[in-house]
């Protein structure tokens, strides 16, 4: 049997957004949002442009979702960046960095306080998942948003 054709593959991508559309997931980003909404009972913001968080969440208040996919090569490239438009506008970062077959490595909240001053000082406004692991008062999710990823 012959390997499968550009046209082909593509047609089973349109196929696999259709059913991923269903769950309100278009792309990483998306993915990442509907995992942490669920892990930790928060409700999606759907149109979060230019509000600054993505989710509201009873315990931990606005969430902005950031994640990061590690590259086939085995690279370890972990970081997230934030836009200035962020500043104020969220009270935790959660970070989520999944494997390159999307199960979840690892993900953490990070109190607004902590990690914008970090943000706020580098050049390209980026962090990466490490380097916050090792703020004070995060808050390891890693086992709620893997759950999540199994429903």
């Amino acid at each position: 049997m012959s390997a499968p054709t550009r046209q082909q593959l593509m047609s089973k991508l349109v196929k696999l957004l259709t059913k991923l559309a269903r769950h309100g997931i278009r792309d990483t980003s998306d993915y990442a949002k509907v995992l942490i909404a669920e892990a930790l009972q928060a409700e999606r913001v759907l149109n979060a442009i230019n509000q600054g968080f993505d989710l509201i969440s009873s315990k931990y208040g606005r969430v902005e979702v950031k994640c990061r996919v590690l590259p086939t090569d085995g690279r370890i490239e972990e970081r997230v960046d934030l836009k200035d438009s962020k500043v104020n506008g969220f009270d935790y970062l959660a970070i989520v960095v999944f494997f390159p077959d999307f199960s979840v490595k690892g993900s953490i909240l990070v109190p607004y306080c902590k990690v914008w001053p970090i943000i706020d000082s580098r050049p390209y406004r980026r962090i990466s998942y490490g380097e916050a692991c090792q703020l004070e008062d995060i808050v390891d999710i890693t086992e709620l948003v893997s759950s999540a990823a199994h429903h």
